[in-house]
């Protein structure tokens, strides 16, 4: 006979396998499996749109990182070439 949580489940009886049955729904062990496969596609679409946004945030700062590197040496420069010269 077999036995769940050391419980023969003829013991159990209609309504015992009823509770066990609403227990398992509620503490999620047991759901469809048309539900889970529509679960898990829904979460495989989150993480490929996820990673495509990924991809072009990378791509859009790799092509502002040369843009702000250049700003920063030219601000520098500006800065150099505005100083005071010492020793004149």
């Amino acid at each position: 006979m077999e036995e769940i949580a050391g419980v023969a489940i003829a013991d159990l009886g209609l309504s015992g396998l009823l509770s066990l049955a609403v227990l398992l729904i509620l503490a999620g062990g047991l759901i469809p499996r048309t539900l889970h496969r529509t679960i898990v596609a829904l979460q495989q679409q989150r993480i490929d749109k996820l990673e495509e946004l990924l991809d072009k945030r990378d791509s859009q700062l790799d092509r502002l990182i040369p843009a702000a590197e250049t700003s920063a040496d030219a601000l520098e420069k500006i800065q150099r070439a505005g100083e005071p010269v010492e020793g004149g």
